[in-house]
C-alpha cells in the first residue's frame, strides 16, 4: 500500500482526536506532493466497522439530547459542541470516501483529502471557541447520524455521494444562515465568524459531491438526478426536510429540477 493510502487507513483506524488530525494533515501534504501516488490494484480495504472514534462524546439518540436555548450560555456551549461533533465526523467521512472506493481518478482522492483537511480546520476553530465556555470536545453527549449513513453506504459510491455530501452535508447550507442570524442578533460575533468560514467551505464540499456523482454516473451510464432521488427515497424513506437554500445549493451544483423536486418532497410543507 502506498504511503498516502496507508496514512488514510491509519487516520481512520485511530481513535485519538489529535492523531486523526495529524494523520489527516499528513495525507493532505502527501496528496499535494508532485510525485503521483499510486494505488495498488490489490489494496485491501478494511471493513467500515473497524473505523475508530474517541470514547467521548457519548453518542445517544437525537431525541435524548437536552434541548437548550441558544440565548443561554449552556445553550451556546451545547450548540458549538454539537457543530464540533459534526465537523469531527466530517473528517472521518472525507477520509473514508478517499480510502474506501478504489479505481477513481487521482483528483478524486485529492479532493476528498482537501475536504478532510478543511474539516480539521473547522473542528479546531470550534474547539478553541469551546474553551471560552470551559468546555472541551467530548464533554457533551452527541449523536452519530452522519456516520451511520457512511456505514449504510459502505459498498456503494453512488449512494455515498448522494446521501452524505449532497443530502446530509448540504443541509448545512440550508440551516446555517438562520443560525448566523441568531448569533449576530445576540452579538456573538466570534461564533458567527467561525460559522461563516464553515459555510463558505461547505459549498465547495457539497460541490465535490456533485462533481464526483456526475463523474460516476457519466462513466456508468446512469442518470444523475434519478439515482440521487432513488437513493434519498431508499435510505431516508422520503423524510425530506426543508427549507432549502437555493442560491447556495445552485453554487454547489444542484439543478433547478432537483431543487423543485426537493421542495415537492419537503415533509414540512405537507404538515
Amino acid at each position: 500500500m502506498s504511503e498516502f493510502f496507508n496514512t488514510l487507513e491509519k487516520a481512520l483506524l485511530v481513535s485519538s482526536v489529535d492523531e486523526t488530525i495529524e494523520m489527516t494533515h499528513k495525507a493532505f501534504e502527501l496528496s499535494r506532493n508532485k510525485t503521483p501516488f499510486i494505488e495498488s490494484s490489490n489494496r485491501i480495504i478494511k471493513p467500515i466497522e473497524l473505523v475508530c472514534f474517541p470514547d467521548k462524546p457519548l453518542c445517544v439518540a437525537p431525541r435524548d439530547l437536552p434541548r437548550r436555548r441558544l440565548g443561554t450560555e449552556a445553550g451556546k456551549r451545547s450548540f458549538i459542541h454539537a457543530i464540533a461533533h459534526i465537523e469531527f465526523n466530517a473528517i472521518k467521512l472525507a477520509l473514508d470516501i478517499a480510502y474506501r472506493f478504489k479505481g477513481m481518478p487521482e483528483q478524486f482522492y485529492m479532493d476528498w483529502v482537501y475536504v478532510a483537511n478543511d474539516e480539521c480546520k473547522h473542528f479546531q476553530l470550534l474547539c478553541n471557541h469551546l474553551a471560552h465556555y470551559d468546555c472541551k470536545y467530548g464533554d457533551n453527549p452527541s449523536h452519530d447520524g452522519l456516520w451511520s449513513m457512511a456505514v449504510k453506504t459502505e459498498n456503494d459510491l453512488v449512494a455515498r455521494l448522494s446521501l452524505v455530501p449532497r443530502y446530509l452535508e448540504a443541509r448545512g447550507l440550508d440551516v446555517t444562515p438562520a443560525m448566523l442570524d441568531k448569533l449576530y442578533a445576540q452579538k456573538d460575533t466570534a461564533a458567527a465568524e467561525i460559522l461563516e468560514v464553515i459555510l463558505e467551505d461547505e459549498v465547495t464540499h457539497v460541490e465535490y459531491g456533485t462533481k464526483w456523482l456526475d463523474f460516476v454516473c457519466q462513466r456508468d451510464g446512469i442518470e444523475r438526478e434519478g439515482v440521487f432521488f432513488e437513493n434519498v427515497e431508499h435510505f431516508l424513506k422520503g423524510q425530506i426536510l426543508g427549507p432549502f437554500n437555493k442560491p447556495l445549493r445552485r453554487r454547489a451544483g444542484f439543478t433547478e429540477s432537483e431543487l423543485s423536486e426537493l421542495e415537492r418532497l419537503d415533509k414540512r410543507k405537507s404538515k
